[in-house]
């Protein structure tokens, strides 16, 4: 197939999308489209001797997977209710993960799983659209949704053993969540082994040996339990900062600018390993780049 009918085909089905879809998203999306996936596939259509007709078809599949991927990284990208804030800023960029903004809807994203995984599943099930830059997509993508998902987990309950008020009052602010942090700390320290001993023994001194002795063994028993259960939370928070890291060590992968396959790959299975659970789709891909090439994948390469 000539290059010129290619073109002649990628030219109209453009057209219908410019004007289809609104002007700000448009402006996103078509850099990603002309700049990144069409070329692959006009690539692989020359190569392959591709149908003009079997051309059009791919392209246009190719295209609203496009489109249904950027709705599903940016699910309020249409609703009326967003703040501009929290509007698209950028199709995708490989993100620098910040734990106390996980789950923020003004970093110019907001990850619509779901969707994302039904993406995923489609673009799997046809082959003959594959291309490097959707590969990595899709990957970086996924990742960083579970990462960002574990880490709002981590930073919001304390590693699932309690609510961190610091997080929720810090705003995404890591000099205010510390100062936080430290401030809820003393004064928890103080209420839970200061104040209960020090109230007992005026109560005691003045009296009040009932009050005081109540206060007494209250607080007794609330340090027995909290020695007790000690290990169970220090285990369970072992293993959470266990998990973020090796979610963080596959995530940062991703963001070279040429990738290992087979490095991507053994951290990966790690990170299953450690009890990381991770979409299907994640393996598929990556499995089907070891496939191609299992030493060097550049997300960028169109040829």
């Amino acid at each position: 197939m000539h290059n010129n009918e290619t073109d002649e085909i990628a030219e109209s089905l453009n057209a219908d999308w410019e004007q289809r879809l609104p002007d700000n998203l448009y402006r996103l999306i078509a850099p990603v489209w002309a700049g990144r996936i069409l070329p692959a596939l006009k690539a692989n259509a020359d190569r392959n001797r591709c149908p003009p007709a079997e051309f059009g078809r791919g392209c246009a599949l190719a295209m609203r997977l496009t489109e249904q991927l950027f709705e599903a990284l940016h699910d309020n990208s249409y609703a009326l209710h967003a703040a501009d804030a929290e509007g698209p800023l950028f199709y995708w960029l490989h993100q620098r993960f910040n734990i106390l903004r996980a789950n923020d809807s003004k970093r110019g994203l907001s990850i619509d799983k779901e969707a994302l995984l039904s993406v995923a599943a489609e673009y799997l099930s046809h082959p003959d659209i594959r291309c490097n830059y959707f590969d990595w997509l899709l990957l970086d993508a996924i990742v960083f949704a579970e990462l960002d998902a574990f880490g709002y987990h981590v930073i919001n309950t304390k590693a699932g053993t309690g609510t961190s008020v610091a997080a929720a009052l810090a705003d995404g602010k890591p000099v205010k969540y510390f100062l936080l942090l430290t401030l809820f700390r003393l004064t928890g320290f103080a209420l839970g082994y200061v104040v209960p001993p020090v109230l007992s023994i005026w109560a005691i001194s003045n009296g009040h040996m009932i009050v005081g002795w109540s206060i007494a063994g209250l607080w007794v028993l609330s340090v027995f339990w909290s020695l007790v259960t000690f290990p169970a939370r220090w285990k369970a928070r072992r293993k959470t900062r266990s998990l973020l890291t090796q979610l963080l060590d596959l995530y940062q992968i991703l963001g070279d600018s040429t990738i290992s396959p087979r490095l991507l790959k053994e951290t990966l299975d790690r990170a299953i390993a450690a009890g990381v659970v991770l979409d299907g789709a994640v393996a598929s891909i990556i499995d089907r780049m070891i496939a191609r090439d299992a030493t060097t994948f550049v997300p960028a390469q169109t040829s």
